[in-house]
């Protein structure tokens, strides 16, 4: 009779475990280097709140409309590469690390003569997950 009970305390947690491992939903904090031209590199805290699903390969910011959501670059990758591209002027590298949750946020932006070079990294606790919308944009590969 326990083995039955347990069997069936198994079954009912199995799925909700593997759903979950599906979405990622992090609030992140830590500090970021930025630096435009030639001046000095400045410190500043940083922050950055996401939520990720993994089966329609999405993920979006904040609240999640559809300007904030993007295609998930490689959700295999361990860390996740959230954003990997460089076009038109711009690099960015966004990574997450779900086993340390840390996020990792490169990004090079080249305005005219200008170059913007942005590096920050931030420890991530779990929040509230928000549905990127169905119509997120498709990977660009």
């Amino acid at each position: 009779m326990k083995l039955i009970a347990m069997a069936l305390a198994l079954v009912s947690i199995g799925p909700t475990s593997l759903f979950a491992a599906d979405r990622v939903a992090e609030r992140c904090t830590g500090t970021e280097t930025v630096q435009v031209g030639t001046q000095p590199p400045q410190t500043l805290a940083y922050s950055l709140n996401f939520s990720a699903d993994l089966v329609r390969k999405s993920y979006c910011y904040d609240k999640c409309r559809r300007e904030q959501s993007y295609a998930i670059s490689d959700a295999t990758s361990n860390p996740m590469k959230l954003a990997d591209l460089d076009r038109g002027g711009q690099t960015r590298r966004l990574t997450f690390d779900r086993d340390a949750s840390v996020l990792t946020d490169y990004q090079v932006i080249a305005a005219g003569p200008v170059k913007v070079v942005r590096n920050a990294s931030a420890k991530c606790r779990a929040a509230k997950f928000h549905q990127p919308p169905a119509d997120a944009p498709a990977d660009p590969k």
